[in-house]
């Protein structure tokens, strides 16, 4: 017997900002603009997939102006899993902002996890606007 689940409704969010997850090297964005369906949880960073299938996801992060840092990256990753890698290396004594993008569909199942994280020198990202992560559903199973 197959068993065919009928979900409807809208997944979208987009939050900017950058903030630490305490004890991880992984980082939320606080300040949410969207959250239709309410599927992204701010204080961890954390979309957890409420409704099966195609999703669209976007992130930039932005190295801080004036710090002189070797390299920043950061991971896309599917339940703890990096599947996209963003990552900046300015030319060494260098103090310019850069930034670092990274987008791609996914196909999630019910209770996946997406977040931002695994990331080197998080501490040198922009905290503002100029740092966001977002995600669509695209097309849901039926």
């Amino acid at each position: 017997m197959k068993v065919i689940y009928i979900i409807s409704g809208t997944s979208l969010f987009t939050a900017t900002g950058r903030v630490n997850v305490f004890g991880t090297r992984n980082i939320s964005f606080p300040t949410v603009v969207a959250n239709e369906g309410g599927d992204y949880n701010a204080s961890t960073g954390v979309f957890t997939c409420r409704i099966p299938g195609l999703y669209w996801f976007a992130s930039t992060l932005t190295k801080v102006l004036g710090d002189n840092i070797g390299y920043v990256y950061c991971y896309v990753m599917i339940n703890g899993i990096n599947k996209i890698r963003m990552y900046t290396n300015p030319v060494m004594g260098e103090h310019a902002a850069y930034s670092m993008s990274a987008s791609a569909g996914f196909h999630l199942r019910l209770g996946d996890r997406i977040q931002v994280g695994y990331c080197g020198n998080q501490d040198h990202i922009y905290n503002t606007i100029d740092t966001f992560f977002s995600g669509i559903l695209i097309k849901p199973d039926v």
